[in-house]
Parts: structure tokens; C-alpha cells; sequence
């Protein structure tokens, strides 16, 4: 599976980028959200794995114009707030589901699992 992680923190992506290809996803990361859409519009995503918080555009923007565009792979969207308002508003910008980090690996696999199976 393609998954595109958009998270400014290289910590947490490169984390999340090991984890997943070694459970052999092909993974690309951008570190703002320009660069994510600058990805998304060049190549297809299986997932996209979105941080709300992020430099130049916001996760909530790009989840916005991705739907917009009629770009309809899963959103994931993370932040490091469990603020129930906020991932609210994530759902609404078209969001499929929400993580706050930090977060085990494993579930992180359950919500891909959950996202990708339905």
C-alpha cells in the first residue's frame, strides 16, 4: 500500500516511515503541508496519514482542498491535542479518523487496518 505521512516532527515520521515499510508499505513523508499537496498531486496514496499542525498549510486546509479536488483516499489525521472540538472539525474538513500522539505502533496498524478494510 502507498501511504503519504504529512508531519512536521522527523522524529514521529521517521518512526511511523520505518514501522510501515517494515510491514511493507511504500512510504513517502513530506514535512509541510505544501510539499504534501506537491506529493498527493504527482503521485496516488492508498493513505494519507495527516498531522493538524503544520508549517505554511494546516492539515485542516489540505484535508479541505484534498476533498475538494475529489481526492478521496482515507485521512488519518493526528495531532499531539486530544481536544474533541478539534478532531471534530478534522471529520468535517473530511477527515476518516483521528490519532493523538503519542501513539503505540500497533495502533496505528489497527486504525490503517480499519481505514483501508472499509
Amino acid at each position: 500500500m502507498r501511504i503519504l505521512i504529512i508531519e512536521d516532527d522527523e522524529r514521529i515520521s521517521g518512526f511511523m516511515k520505518r514501522g510501515l515499510e517494515a510491514e511493507a508499505h511504500d512510504v513517502r513523508v513530506a514535512l509541510d503541508g505544501e510539499r504534501g499537496i506537491d506529493l498527493i498531486q504527482t503521485a496516488s496514496f492508498d493513505l494519507i496519514i495527516l498531522d493538524v499542525y503544520l508549517p505554511q498549510k494546516n492539515g485542516l486546509e489540505i484535508c479541505r482542498y484534498l476533498r475538494n479536488q475529489r481526492i478521496m483516499p482515507p485521512i488519518l489525521m493526528m495531532t499531539a491535542k486530544d481536544f474533541s472540538d478539534l478532531k471534530e472539525e478534522g471529520m468535517r474538513a473530511g477527515a476518516n479518523d483521528y490519532l493523538t500522539k503519542p501513539f503505540p505502533f500497533e495502533v496505528l496498524l489497527k486504525k490503517i487496518d480499519k481505514l483501508v478494510c472499509h
